[in-house]
């Protein structure tokens, strides 16, 4: 095969694999997917990227703790997966709606509740095991949305998921610069219920039940 004919292939594959990533993006079940796995992902990484100065700043807790309530709220994460994954088999829709909607509360009521030390760990705890819930729930969505398509539909999420990652940790930063460091809880809480509303909105998707 001479080097035109190569880059031609290549050229065919890429086209093929992009509109077969597009075709998935129309259906409206994997389009809300990839919107609520943006909003939720975004937002968490905003936020928890300075988890540790929020406890610190707003909770009161010493330095030497964080370290101990981090393992704390990955802990919390794994059974947040594990009651998660158990909820899905249920209802897929009505368990990533629970997961956003907690993460909508558990974020911003820092504000309200972290202000004491105790207050601060249960509502690590809580964020913890909301988002601990979170990936299973949006990759078992999106499998359920493209049941004919799970190959293509999962590379997509998986693509938005990692990007969404980068994205949050650099905006989150930001707002900590310019602004305050409550302003990431606050966008973690609105990105969450944001997500939230879009899944409401696939309540009459039969395949998401």
């Amino acid at each position: 095969m001479d080097l035109d004919a190569a880059v031609g292939c290549v050229h065919g594959r890429l086209v093929a694999v992009c509109a077969d990533r597009w075709a998935q993006f129309r259906s409206s079940g994997v389009r809300i997917g990839i919107i609520a796995t943006v909003l939720i992902v975004f937002g968490h990484f905003a936020a928890y990227t300075f988890v540790s100065p929020a406890l610190q700043q707003l909770s009161g807790i010493d330095e030497r703790y964080i370290g101990p309530l981090l393992f704390a709220f990955g802990v919390a994460g794994m059974t947040g997966n594990f009651v998660a994954g158990s909820a899905l088999s249920r209802s897929t829709h009505r368990t990533v709606l629970t997961i956003a909607v907690a993460l909508a509360v558990a974020m911003p009521l820092f504000q309200l509740l972290g202000g004491t030390r105790a207050g601060g760990i249960v509502l690590l705890i809580a964020w913890g095991l909301s988002y601990g819930g979170a990936s299973v729930g949006l990759q078992t969505w999106m499998i359920k949305a493209a049941p004919r398509a799970v190959e293509a539909a999962s590379s997509l999420w998986v693509a938005v998921f990692n990007l969404s990652i980068g994205l949050g940790a650099l905006v989150g930063g930001v707002i900590v610069d310019t602004l305050t460091l409550q302003g990431v809880l606050w966008l973690g809480g609105v990105c969450a219920l944001l997500a939230a509303l879009a899944i409401w909105t696939a309540r009459t998707d039969d395949a998401l039940r």
